[in-house]
């Protein structure tokens, strides 16, 4: 086990070596926006099954913008998320989205992310209590 985390952790620091250095100009973009997993609605509430379909944009800053369809057990709400991602140069990053859902504010968004092939995708996994949800993020166009 330790040799598995030891070469898992050497191949991910080695990422620029491999001739990919990620900033925030390699993720400018338009997205489509996949997630599944589960989501606590509340405090203390048990997860529900949750889905989402969206798109955000991001320049090359790191300043992302976005709306989805959010499926929470069923019921489908809209989801606004504003954030600004950090881009380390190794290709992970994470960001801590605003959101409203159905127009009212809700708590911060926390996400962990992998940019793969040029940024022409994103992996990314919610780092937030009560939610087990990963999500998968397609450059649908690149912005100048």
């Amino acid at each position: 086990m330790r040799f598995a985390v030891f070469a898992i952790t050497t191949l991910v620091s080695m990422a620029p070596a491999w001739g990919q250095a990620c900033t925030p100009q390699t993720i400018r973009g338009t997205y489509s926006v996949t997630c599944s997993g589960y989501l606590s609605p509340a405090a203390g509430a048990p997860q529900v099954n949750a889905s989402m379909i969206g798109i955000v944009k991001s320049d090359s800053q790191g300043n992302f913008s976005g709306v989805a369809k959010v499926s929470l057990a069923g019921q489908m709400v809209d989801q606004t998320v504003t954030g600004v991602a950090v881009v380390n140069n190794d290709c992970t990053g994470t960001i801590s989205y605003a959101q409203k859902i159905n127009g009212q504010p809700a708590p911060p968004l926390n996400v962990a992310f992998h940019i793969l092939d040029d940024g022409k995708e994103i992996r990314g996994m919610a780092m937030d209590a009560g939610t087990t949800l990963i999500c998968n993020l397609r450059l649908m166009s690149r912005q100048q």
